[in-house]
């Protein structure tokens, strides 16, 4: 049994490509519930199943780590803003989060309290400085500015993850403004947040 006191976060990644082969897929599939399965199969291709799948069974594996609860026997209710939280059958002082992206699928776990993760494909293509425009805060929009054009999209994906792990931890999903607050990254410091109180936004 893992230990995990009260003042950790203990993240856990597990790659989709992993489940590829039948024997793999199978293990993982004999860890979901009926509903599950049929979510699964509701998926037209092949790699969405297998991020699906690696999802749901990357966190059953891995909050067995910390309870004596089988892997297939663990039990989930889903809060008014999609967030999957353990049921009553569980252990409630479990807290964990979820992510996925090609390639990636992510689980945290905390113990009494919140979290919130986030992955992202720093490879991905996309209009990022347009999109800072559009979501983030001013002081990270310029910020970013500041950058030469090939050290953008990894801090853009830097704001977006914290962004995105924050609103998970506090159960808001993306239904609170992402300008309203912002994050600061100072060389040899861990990011820190604060509330910008410069977004026109409402």
């Amino acid at each position: 049994m893992e230990h995990l006191p009260a003042n950790e976060v203990h993240v856990w990644c597990a790659h989709p490509e992993a489940l590829a082969t039948e024997t793999a897929y199978a293990a993982a599939r004999a860890l979901i519930t009926a509903d599950e399965a049929t979510r699964l199969e509701r998926f037209a291709f092949a790699p969405d199943r297998r991020i699906f799948l690696a999802t749901r069974a990357l966190v059953r594996r891995v909050l067995s780590r910390y309870a004596p609860v089988a892997a297939h026997d663990w039990r989930f209710v889903i809060t008014q803003h999609g967030r999957p939280e353990i049921s009553s059958e569980g252990d409630p002082s479990l807290r964990f989060n979820l992510s996925n992206t090609p390639g990636l699928v992510v689980c945290a776990v905390v113990r009494h309290g919140e979290i919130g993760v986030d992955a992202e494909s720093v490879g991905r293509a996309g209009a990022h400085l347009e999109l800072a425009e559009r979501y983030f805060a001013p002081t990270e929009v310029a910020a970013l500015r500041t950058l030469p054009l090939p050290a953008r999209p990894r801090r853009f994906c830097e704001y977006w993850t914290l962004k995105e792990s924050h609103l998970k931890a506090r159960g808001a999903g993306l239904g609170l403004p992402v300008d309203r607050f912002a994050f600061l990254f100072d060389p040899g410091h861990s990011p820190h947040f604060h509330v910008d109180p410069g977004s026109g936004r409402r």
